[in-house]
């Protein structure tokens, strides 16, 4: 990699172009300035025209860093289902990384977002047609958006034959339009839809199937997940759910991902794993009860969790499996001794984190790979839960509940779990929501916490008139 000191981005490119030309094959230039505060909605709704089926929204909770990319410069992804993807991601891009020309800001800017499907192993039906196994992409441009300030970061790959001025010149052109877009703020739009739930009574006999199982002693837990769909006289606008989500979900990770025609968004609270240099964050969350309609009733259902048999067997699985994933990997490692509350709008789950200090040479990709996916949206023996959720499980996954988020040039990042989530194609959508299952589950509550789960979705789509 080349840091050079603050240059314009057309000696950046000139400077790629030439080093293109040194080493046979295209490089990776990457440029970062300071721009006027630039609301992250309202630059992503710029990026509808220019780039559709290419951008990508990241907020992180409580609002303070967001995160939106717009075109691709560059994409790694792969289909087939191979145990492969995690590395050939993490290959392609150090690969990319170590040639490119970027200015001392973009070293700490640039960003590949994407994510991987749940399970590559699980058939696959057409609903996913337009996510593959696992995708990256490298935003031809990208806001950064803190307390501290905004930059906008241009990401371009270059060969050997291209002409510095008319790149620039284009992307002066673009430039200009994405920003001077943002001048209208975006209007609380609302959709009026349907709804269908898929197959309950084949569900709910699978949670038997399950139990029955456990019972039995094949396994200790597993996830079922089940599909709501919603149709729409008009195409569902991903602006306003994105508006929706931000102002009742202020606690989780906001996220939306296009790939040609859809586009998968949510509403996660749940983090599977921080890295910022040695130090790296998981997060505990399993075992889940409504909230209440006032104070008190909210703390009287947050005694019961606390207390509650099932849930605190179904969250001790995942801190028990996490703990020990990252203890091949890290020096130290700290983890609370009990669980407390992590509160969301509709629902409040038992909460544990896990604090670590890595070991030399561990990839953020690597990371993700072990913990993926944790007892709470797999189950538990790991390889054992999956099998029974291919068995038993009606719908395909796809990207729900698989890992999503961002890896920088330096190898840190983000991944949160893609749960509390739907698949949006123009006037359908498809919501998903899952359960913890173990001996002691009761199919009709179980279904009833997936009623809780849908709401997020449900109410950033359908407005106040669905809350």
């Amino acid at each position: 990699m080349v840091t050079v000191q603050q240059k314009s981005i057309l000696d950046v490119i000139t400077e790629g172009i030439e080093q293109a030309k040194t080493l046979g094959h295209s490089i990776l230039v990457s440029s970062t300035i300071s721009i006027d505060h630039v609301d992250p909605l309202m630059f992503y709704e710029a990026g509808k025209k220019l780039f559709f089926g290419e951008r990508f929204f990241w907020k992180e909770p409580h609002q303070e860093i967001a995160y939106v990319g717009l075109g691709a410069s560059h994409v790694i992804e792969t289909s087939e289902k191979t145990a492969y993807r995690y590395q050939h991601v993490e290959l392609e891009w150090d690969k990319l990384i170590q040639t490119s020309v970027q200015t001392k800001q973009s070293a700490t800017h640039i960003k590949l977002f994407g994510g991987f499907s749940f399970d590559p192993l699980k058939k696959r039906t057409s609903l996913w047609e337009d996510f593959p196994e696992s995708k990256f992409y490298l935003p031809t441009y990208m806001l950064t958006s803190e307390k501290e300030g905004s930059w906008l970061t241009v990401n371009l790959l270059v060969t050997a034959i291209d002409r510095p001025d008319n790149i620039y010149k284009n992307l002066e052109r673009e430039k200009l339009l994405l920003l001077k877009s943002n001048q209208n703020k975006p209007s609380g739009r609302t959709h009026t839809f349907t709804e269908k739930e898929v197959e309950v009574e084949k569900w709910l006999k699978s949670i038997e199937n399950v139990i029955s199982h456990i019972n039995e002693g094949k396994l200790e837990k597993a996830v079922l997940a089940r599909e709501l769909t919603l149709h729409s006289d008009e195409v569902f606008d991903i602006r306003s759910i994105l508006m929706q989500l931000q102002q009742k979900q202020p606690t989780s990770y906001l996220f939306a991902m296009e790939s040609g025609s859809s586009t998968f968004i949510g509403a996660t609270p749940e983090r599977l794993l921080k890295k910022e240099n040695q130090s790296v964050l998981s997060t505990c969350l399993a075992g889940s009860i409504k909230r209440g309609k006032t104070e008190i009733e909210d703390q009287k259902l947050e005694r019961e969790l606390l207390h509650d048999v099932k849930n605190l067997e179904e969250h001790q699985f995942v801190v028990q499996m996490i703990s020990q994933e990252l203890e091949q990997v890290c020096q130290e490692l700290t983890t609370a001794d009990k669980p407390t509350i992590f509160k969301a709008k509709d629902i409040q789950h038992l909460y544990t984190p896990i604090t670590g200090k890595v070991k030399d040479g561990v990839h953020l990709l690597s990371l993700v790979e072990q913990l993926h996916p944790t007892p709470a949206l797999g189950g538990f023996p790991q390889e054992k839960a999956l099998v029974e959720i291919r068995e038993q499980e009606l719908l395909d996954r796809g990207w729900y509940a698989g890992p999503i988020g961002w890896i920088d040039g330096d190898g840190n990042g983000e991944f949160a779990v893609a749960i509390r989530s739907g698949l949006i194609k123009q006037k359908q959508a498809s919501l998903f929501a899952g359960c913890g299952i173990v001996g002691k589950s009761e199919p009709i509550k179980e279904y009833e916490e997936t009623q809780i789960k849908f709401k997020p979705m449900l109410t950033a789509i359908g407005g106040k008139g669905n809350e």
